[in-house]
């Protein structure tokens, strides 16, 4: 007889890990104004102030980050996490790279239609593999359960809601994830389980963000990346962590 799944156990982790400050877009501080200008073509940054000519380099910042806070508006205008991404910048501006978390975060993520692929992989997998008999999750069940995660797409914030609420300017994609079962109980054809997600993103731009034909025509992300980038500000970028446990409840007779 195979034996049962030790719990709490994870089920899933990306290639990517957690806290993973040497990322290419974690970097502050590195480049010139040389840089900036002719390998990126950076001139038109703000429409208040010239920050390579501002004498007063802190009064400059803080002119940038009111832009860069007032230009965030148009990608976050409605709903209960508008103010997210304000936050993340003063966080930005304040906080030295110290991670960040909100409760905000942690709902709208439990909430998010984004988490269904992978749960629903995971019910699947609990219908077939289960010994119902034995009223147990059989650890040969458990290689088949972590390639049905893989094979899922992975929660992000990139909906045509979360592009006016703020989400994806805040968060958009996520960089590691983590998926840990915390409880399960077989009960003669049911179970119920309790599923943990605990995700990172990083607030901060690399190279390839810059350089995006796309994102580099918004004038946010031409502030963003002076402010994070140049040697003359090296504002920190920052890892955003979210969690969210959820609850599922399936029976042997689920259609697959």
């Amino acid at each position: 007889m195979d034996n049962p799944v030790r719990l709490p156990t994870r089920l899933f982790a990306t290639q990517k890990k957690m806290d993973g400050y040497y990322a290419a877009d974690m970097r502050y501080g590195d480049l010139s104004q040389h840089c900036l200008q002719q390998h990126f073509g950076l001139r038109d940054i703000s429409t208040r102030i010239n920050p390579f000519t501002y004498k007063d380099r802190d009064h400059s910042a803080r002119v940038l980050f009111d832009e860069f806070r007032q230009l965030s508006d148009t990608f976050s205008f409605i709903g209960e996490y508008q103010l997210i991404i304000r936050k993340m910048i003063n966080h930005m501006q304040y906080c030295y790279g110290e991670k960040f978390t909100d409760p905000l975060l942690d709902q709208a993520l439990a909430g998010h239609s984004s988490m269904e692929s992978s749960l629903g992989k995971i019910r699947e997998a609990f219908t077939s593999n289960t010994d119902w008999q034995q009223g147990y999750f059989p650890r040969t069940g458990f290689e088949d359960l972590t390639l049905r995660i893989s094979d899922s797409a992975l929660p992000k914030f990139n909906n045509w809601m979360d592009r006016i609420n703020g989400l994806t300017i805040s968060v958009h994609d996520t960089s590691a994830t983590h998926i840990t079962l915390e409880s399960l109980k077989i009960n003669a054809n049911d179970y119920k389980a309790t599923v943990y997600y605990r995700i990172q993103d990083h607030f901060g731009l690399d190279d390839n963000d810059i350089t995006h034909l796309l994102y580099r025509q918004f004038r946010i992300f031409r502030i963003w990346f002076v402010l994070q980038r140049w040697e003359g500000y090296g504002f920190r970028p920052f890892i955003s962590e979210m969690s969210a446990s959820k609850m599922l409840e399936g029976s042997r007779f689920d259609k697959i």
